[in-house]
């Protein structure tokens, strides 16, 4: 209905912000992917758009960071 606003940020914000929480809580992301939160969030597009995001991947690498330093003896 309103595609000439084009995409809207805060809906990518937020299915960001639930990725990251998500996967900070020790959640695979292939697991939260399939979520009915995602998918009611946007579409796949949307979905592809956020993953690949510089943000998204820098946060996500940052997690798996934490994690392995927290594994190391």
């Amino acid at each position: 209905m309103y595609q000439f606003l084009g995409r809207r940020p805060f809906r990518e914000a937020r299915l960001r912000s639930y990725i990251l929480r998500e996967h900070a809580a020790g959640r695979p992301l292939s697991e939260i992917l399939g979520d009915r939160y995602v998918g009611r969030c946007g579409s796949g597009s949307l979905c592809r758009h956020v993953l690949v995001d510089r943000r998204t991947i820098e946060a996500l690498e940052a997690h798996v960071r934490e994690e392995l330093a927290r594994l190391r003896p």
